[in-house]
């Protein structure tokens, strides 16, 4: 006998017919329906169980993650006041501020060691752990650090201010700048 490779759909619709409009048909079906009805009515209690441990334990899991949300949220939100508030860094930084606004070129001068002080720190406590800052710089990828080059150039400036000593001029709009450039790569990595 030759296989069909074809849908019927008017057999199809012509079944339904009988089932809805033919009483026989009707009687049969339903009597089907009958057969099955205990077997259904297992599966259905099965199923609907299975679904209402699985709402149970979505509603539970939910709740344990909204409470672990709430305790990081407070964790961040305390660090992130006392930041603000404690933080040696901004501190530290707002002392910078103070010298950078001096009328005094020493002020400028210890602005910028101080910033290159920080700029160590910060190099330290992301993983590079060379001896001085620039073998710290030199080792950074470009691709991880995208001020680096601010950071080269702030830190060259400070070793100019070192090596000269009183010997080395700079004027106040010089020194904000070079701080204006550290301030760039602390913002960076969000450190202050």
């Amino acid at each position: 006998m030759p296989s069909i490779d074809f849908l019927n759909i008017e057999y199809i619709f012509r079944l339904i017919y009988l089932l809805l409009f033919d009483v026989g048909h009707y009687k049969i079906a339903y009597e089907y329906f009958l057969k099955f009805w205990g077997i259904y009515k297992i599966f259905a209690a099965i199923f609907s169980l299975a679904l209402l441990v699985g709402i149970v334990y979505a509603v539970n899991r939910i709740k344990q993650i909204r409470t672990e949300e709430k305790i990081k949220l407070d964790e961040l939100t305390e660090k992130t006041l006392l930041d603000f508030q404690g933080n040696p860094t901004n501190q530290r930084w707002a002392q910078i501020k103070k010298h950078i606004d001096s009328t005094n070129e020493n002020d400028w001068k210890l602005a910028i060691l101080e910033a290159d002080i920080i700029l160590g720190e910060m190099l330290t406590k992301i993983g590079y752990q060379q001896e001085n800052i620039g073998e710290k710089l030199k080792a950074v990828e470009k691709s991880d650090f995208n001020t680096l080059d601010k950071a080269w150039e702030a830190h060259k400036f400070r070793n100019s201010i070192a090596h000269e000593g009183s010997n080395f001029t700079i004027t106040q709009r010089e020194a904000k700048r070079i701080v204006s450039l550290y301030e760039d790569v602390f913002k960076e990595f969000e450190y202050l």
